[in-house]
């Protein structure tokens, strides 16, 4: 017949004299109470004098949006912006005079804006870092790709920068009675015309130091950046959102315009 550990009386001397004596003026004391309570749940065969786990949230933390409202007039006070926002984007630093030949007149311009395209930058990057700055963008058959559709999604070789007209109309030839087809507009003879990714870029840019998107009552074509079939791409804002979506090839609207580009020479590298 098992009598367990305090069918021993030396045993049970230890016990009482250790332990139980040792509770007894513990519940005695000041915290009584609280070993009281531990004691009950022992008994209950809980957990006892388990210490407490502090609720822990975490945050993202908060990303802060440079502020680019005090942005000089000039050419070159907009590169510096985009310097600002190319290392807000990527944590990278650059300094695009150092990477492009500008003239004196360019930098000096009150009525040019850059679109800039650093190598390996894809549509969806640039529309990534629209979003980065709490722009909304919608685009057509997001589900098929979006703005990965298209001919000239993907990114380049070689970083490329283009000066195009500081407005938020796309260019007053283009528009009206001169609207064009983009189908037309490829007819142009020695004209180049900003892409997608640019007129993003673009729009950025604009949006962060005037806090004012592009074409928000007109629309700007990318005549080249087309669909396997020849549909043609568009951007433009409306209410609340920057718009990604395609035309038909020869579709002419006197509201529908294009933004005519100049590629800026890359510096030869020592």
């Amino acid at each position: 017949m098992h009598i367990g550990m305090l069918g021993n009386s030396e045993a049970l001397r230890q016990i009482w004299d250790g332990p139980f004596k040792d509770l007894i003026i513990k519940v005695n004391g000041e915290n009584g109470p609280k070993v009281l309570e531990e004691l009950k749940k022992f008994n209950r065969q809980e957990p006892c004098w388990v210490p407490r786990q502090e609720k822990v949230e975490i945050t993202e933390p908060k990303v802060i949006i440079p502020n680019l409202h005090q942005t000089g007039p000039t050419l070159a006070d907009w590169l510096t912006a985009r310097e600002t926002l190319h290392h807000f984007f990527t944590g990278e630093t650059i300094v695009l005079r150092a990477l492009f030949v500008f003239t004196e007149e360019e930098l000096a311009s009150t009525t040019l804006m850059p679109a800039f395209r650093p190598a390996g930058a894809t549509n969806r990057m640039a529309v990534d870092w629209k979003k980065k700055m709490g722009v909304e963008v919608y685009e057509e058959d997001a589900h098929r790709g979006g703005v990965m559709m298209y001919k000239n999604s993907e990114g380049l070789k070689k970083s490329e920068l283009h000066l195009i007209n500081r407005s938020v109309r796309p260019d007053e030839g283009t528009l009206g009675e001169n609207a064009k087809s983009p189908d037309g507009l490829l007819l142009v003879p020695n004209t180049l015309w900003i892409g997608l990714y640019g007129w993003c870029d673009a729009d950025t840019l604009h949006f962060a130091i005037t806090g004012e998107h592009l074409d928000h009552e007109t629309l700007t074509l990318f005549p080249e950046d087309r669909l396997s079939d020849g549909l043609v791409s568009d951007g433009y804002w409306r209410g609340d959102q920057v718009r990604f979506r395609w035309g038909h090839r020869d579709c002419c609207y006197p509201s529908y315009g294009a933004r005519s580009a100049r590629q800026v020479p890359l510096r030869p590298q020592a």
